[in-house]
């Protein structure tokens, strides 16, 4: 009998319920972009001041350093599949709240509603990464962390063209309505997943909190490959996040560009990492993950090191094609390792506390660019950010290669048949 595309297909070996969640996370992401592009465009509309959009970017960040923590400890506290619909049943209400700012006077209920749509944000992802072992096979595992961390970017690039033109053309509130049907059809994929019961709900809830979160905490600090992956992750934010804040200026300034060219510059990145995507299947099969992260983390910065040397647009824009791909591979096998090394009932909150820790290095990186460039120019401080992340990728391919993982037979078998689940071993 011929194999269905699905599950015939190299580049998609994934069953039903990873392809419900990927197609109810791209469409939710394309949402997004409607929501930020309509966000900008009802400010603009409503006021001249720069201000409203810097208190705009602070109600979404500020919620993420405050609770970021906390997402975890109660998607590993309630049962994943009702935290995963209830968010995005709650973010698809939300984003109708901004329907009502129509005038100035109005303005001030944008801040609080950005800052619920970023705190139930840190409960839906916790819970998703997860859930995300019990729904593949531990062989594709890194696969579907590269098409997760793709999602996003396509959506950026696909999301950002669609939503100019539509909210050109009908307006900001109409998008608005369009990114609150997304999570409702995001919340109808992910009533379709099934999850064993283990995985679903990992521990009772027998303790406060508080314990919770200082349990997650000393399971991070007491295992020393999972201090060593964590302290890694961020730097693959670095590169992309320097470009973001001086690209602009290297373009214009180093090369005498013009804006425009630096949306082509990051529109190239995510055709390369698209182009990735059909790398990894080969990676996962015949290079071990730590390998994976730290040439792909040396060769990202590398990449970096060739866009601040370019002395043409056609150089930059190689660059960047470049850093897509190495940038989504390279993060797509720590987040790997990070879910082999952290057993089921801790993986929320260590994915709570990891991604902290990468928010953190990424404003970071961006604050420290924009100063630095404003010091030394765009051109010294890219090259000094490609260079870090090259050593980084060197110490990664040589301290991770003795990491213990949880062995295959711990993991959930894939979404096939997702009943029949094996008990993890505990944690070395």
């Amino acid at each position: 009998m011929r194999k269905s595309w699905l599950s015939g297909r190299a580049l998609w070996p994934f069953g039903r319920s990873f392809t419900l969640l990927w197609v109810g996370q791209f469409l939710s992401q394309i949402g997004d972009q409607f929501l930020f592009i309509a966000g900008l465009s009802l400010l603009d509309r409503l006021t001249n001041s720069r201000a409203a959009f810097g208190g705009l970017a602070m109600a979404i960040t500020l919620p993420q350093i405050l609770f970021g923590l906390w997402g975890g400890v109660f998607a590993d506290r309630w049962p994943r599949r009702y935290v995963l619909i209830g968010s995005d049943v709650a973010r698809a209400l939300i984003v109708l709240g901004a329907l009502t700012v129509q005038s100035n006077v109005d303005l001030w209920r944008l801040y609080p509603l950005a800052s619920a749509m970023a705190i139930i944000g840190l409960l839906f992802y916790p819970a998703r990464n997860a859930v995300l072992p019990a729904l593949v096979s531990p062989v594709h595992l890194l696969q579907a962390n590269t098409m997760l961390q793709a999602s996003y970017v396509l959506a950026l690039v696909a999301g950002g063209i669609s939503a100019g033109f539509f909210v050109d053309r009908f307006g900001p509130y109409a998008a608005f309505i369009v990114d609150s049907l997304t999570f409702l059809v995001s919340a109808l994929t992910l009533a379709w997943i099934r999850l064993p019961p283990s995985v679903n709900r990992p521990q009772p809830a027998r303790q406060n909190p508080s314990r919770d979160l200082l349990e997650g905490l000393r399971f991070v600090w007491t295992r020393r490959s999972l201090r060593k992956v964590a302290a890694i992750t961020p730097f693959a934010t670095i590169g992309i996040g320097v470009v973001q804040v001086l690209g602009l200026a290297f373009l214009t300034e180093v090369l005498q560009g013009r804006a425009g060219g630096f949306g082509l510059t990051m529109a190239m990145m995510g055709i390369g990492l698209a182009i990735g995507l059909g790398v990894v299947p080969l990676l996962g099969r015949w290079i071990p993950t730590h390998w994976v992260v730290g040439l792909f983390l040396a060769a990202a910065g590398l990449a970096t090191v060739a866009f601040s040397q370019a002395q043409t647009f056609a150089f930059v824009l190689l660059a960047a094609f470049a850093m897509g791909i190495c940038v989504v591979v390279a993060r797509a096998g720590m987040a790997t390792l990070i879910q082999q090394i952290t057993p089921n009932p801790l993986r929320g909150r260590v994915d709570s506390l990891v991604n902290l820790v990468v928010n953190g290095a990424l404003v970071l990186a961006q604050g420290s660019a924009g100063l630095f460039g404003q010091l030394w120019g765009p051109r010294p401080v890219l090259l000094g950010a490609g260079l870090l992340m090259v050593l980084v990728g060197g110490f990664a391919a040589l301290g991770l290669r003795r990491i213990p993982t949880m062995p295959s037979e711990g993991m959930v078998l894939a979404a096939s048949n997702p009943e029949t689940e094996r008990p993890l071993p505990p944690p070395r």
